[in-house]
């Protein structure tokens, strides 16, 4: 499992990197500001998330998890971050695809980061070494649920007819990876198993962003 775990990371990093690659680059090709934007988005993606998965592969090769609490708690907190800004830019994506610029909208996804990022801060999360502390992890994916609610919400109504098929594909991925993310960050500390919906959730995103690049070279 350990083993399987390790290549299903590596792949995974390089996938989302080298499409996302692909797809700034066709948006460059295209001068499409909005594939641009797709392109950076998976990129934030999978380097954000080489923080903590790079550590984590090491640790599992090496002598385990505890001996790199610093590097793992640390590579989740810059995770968490980067993260909240793939979501912001998923946002800014479809607004450059509709036109669609609702400004309390907006107002409320800026609030929704500045309050994420606050409690990420706390020092109640002990990201240098590597807690799971369970009020914590609810407290501090509240305002990143909602804004995940948001993008959801805009991508499975949108009236946008040329894009309508895109955005319910990546609005249906998006509650996949947030409803696998929601039971690991409240089950996984009771029932250890529930860990492996990280799998699932690490799909969604790759899915996510093959999607982007399918829409970037049509």
């Amino acid at each position: 499992m350990v083993y399987f775990e390790v290549v299903f990371d590596v792949a995974y990093l390089i996938s989302v990197i080298f499409l996302s690659g692909l797809i700034v680059r066709k948006g460059i090709e295209k001068k499409q500001q909005a594939i641009i934007i797709f392109g950076i988005m998976g990129l934030l993606l999978g380097f954000g998330d080489s923080f903590h998965l790079i550590p984590r592969i090491i640790a599992q090769l090496t002598t385990g998890m505890d001996d790199y609490a610093l590097y793992l708690g640390v590579g989740k907190l810059i995770t968490g971050i980067t993260m909240t800004i793939f979501y912001y830019l998923l946002y800014q994506f479809y607004v450059l695809k509709t036109d669609d610029k609702n400004k309390t909208i907006h107002i409320i996804i800026f609030i929704l980061i500045l309050v994420r990022f606050i409690l990420l801060a706390l020092p109640g999360n002990e990201w240098t070494l590597n807690s799971n502390i369970l009020l914590y992890g609810i407290i501090r994916n509240i305002p990143f649920a909602l804004l995940g609610g948001i993008i959801v919400y805009l991508f499975l109504t949108t009236n946008n007819q040329e894009n309508k098929t895109l955005f319910n594909k990546i609005g249906i991925w998006v509650v996949v990876s947030f409803v696998c993310y929601s039971i690991v960050v409240v089950g996984s500390g009771f029932i250890p198993v529930l860990g492996a919906l990280m799998i699932p959730k690490t799909v969604a995103y790759l899915i996510i962003i093959y999607l982007g690049y399918k829409d970037s070279i049509n």
